[in-house]
């Protein structure tokens, strides 16, 4: 039987991030990376979860943007849009 590690009472998950036990009183649900059945996460580690989601559509959104603009000049070239 594992104690939760924000108080003393049984832990009955863990942290789907760090892996520290918890109890029902200190979990945190959240999206998972891998599923999309939320996870049982701790509050320090659901915190930090949205920087890094933002972090990573600051960075792919520039990306998806200049591809789509090279996709629609070589279908351009291709398939003619205009009359």
């Amino acid at each position: 039987m594992e104690i939760c590690a924000e108080c003393e009472k049984e832990a009955v998950s863990k942290c789907a991030i760090c892996g520290k036990p918890l109890c029902n009183d200190h979990i945190t649900h959240g999206m998972s990376m891998r599923t999309n059945a939320p996870a049982a996460n701790c509050a320090n580690c659901q915190k930090n979860f949205p920087r890094k989601m933002k972090k990573n559509i600051l960075i792919m959104a520039p990306i998806l943007i200049v591809g789509a603009i090279i996709l629609l000049v070589y279908l351009s070239t291709i398939i003619p849009f205009g009359l």
